[in-house]
């Protein structure tokens, strides 16, 4: 019974450390995108409000799908993720933005939100305004 006890609490303690390791991740609440400097932009960057996010309660591995909760969050235009040219295939910077049909993309997830009512932006110059 002893033993139990024992090992009960020591997974307590370390379920209890992950959880508080991954609610403390911070995260800048304001950040502009843009394209990795292999890829030519073709519009102005984006304002990026991190903290609306957050404060909608979106998981964060929606968009940072490859995070495994433990390692430092990368940038969508990091090397190996959508650090492609082009606006076809599942690397492609564009498409981490831009896929209409994933809820893992920012236009993605704004056409669905906009479905349900929700003010959000869904336009090119709403995201994109001019210089």
């Amino acid at each position: 019974m002893h033993r139990f006890l024992i090992s009960t609490m020591a997974i307590s303690v370390l379920i209890l450390s992950a959880a508080l390791a991954w609610a403390t991740v911070e995260a800048p609440k304001e950040l502009t995108l843009q394209p990795p400097a292999s890829i030519k932009a073709t519009k102005t960057f984006v304002a990026f409000p991190h903290a609306k996010h957050e404060a909608a309660k979106l998981d964060c591995k929606t968009c940072h799908h490859t995070w495994d909760s433990k390692a430092d969050i990368m940038k969508c235009s990091s090397s190996g993720c959508h650090d492609q040219p082009g606006k076809k295939g599942e690397n492609a910077y564009y498409t981490a933005f831009h896929f209409k049909k994933s809820d893992g993309s920012c236009l993605g997830c704004h056409k669905a939100m906009k479905k349900q009512g929700k003010n959000v932006p869904v336009a090119c110059k709403q995201c994109h305004p001019k210089k």
